[in-house]
């Protein structure tokens, strides 16, 4: 288990501090300046999910009450990664700008959605967060 959980904390941790719009000028940029920004945020929502994945998992092997009350945010439950992906070649300018908005907003509910997994954890079972913690702290 610690060992899954430090590879998805290592993976994250590499990638959820890349700016998607570091590379920004004042020009439009072109869809595939767009679209590549897309697909690293798409990957780090995947990797968000599985964090969340592995903690709900952790909660209901220990204790499913943790989790009461707690409803994921709809982006944690769709995922069709290569029709996306299709969509997205087909997309005008305009388009990918709204759905790099959607997947920025999509990322920042499934980080807040694991810091309220986290919170639960630390309230009811803190020698899970203990397991949680030295993972993430072995990962760096």
């Amino acid at each position: 288990t610690q060992n899954r959980m430090k590879l998805m904390a290592d993976n994250y941790e590499d990638d959820h501090f890349k700016s998607s719009r570091s590379n920004q000028t004042n020009h439009k940029p072109s869809p595939d300046q767009i679209i590549q920004p897309l697909l690293e945020l798409d990957q780090n929502r995947s990797k968000l999910k599985l964090y969340i994945g592995h903690l709900t998992a952790l909660c209901h092997d220990r204790d499913p009450l943790i989790l009461r009350g707690l409803t994921p945010p709809a982006s944690y439950n769709t995922d069709d990664q290569a029709a996306w992906e299709n969509e997205l070649q087909k997309m005008t300018q305009e388009q990918l700008q709204s759905e790099l908005e959607k997947v920025e907003g999509d990322n920042a509910e499934l980080q807040e959605f694991a810091n309220t997994i986290l919170q639960q954890i630390a309230d009811h079972c803190p020698d899970i967060l203990e397991q949680v913690v030295n993972a993430l702290e072995e990962s760096s």
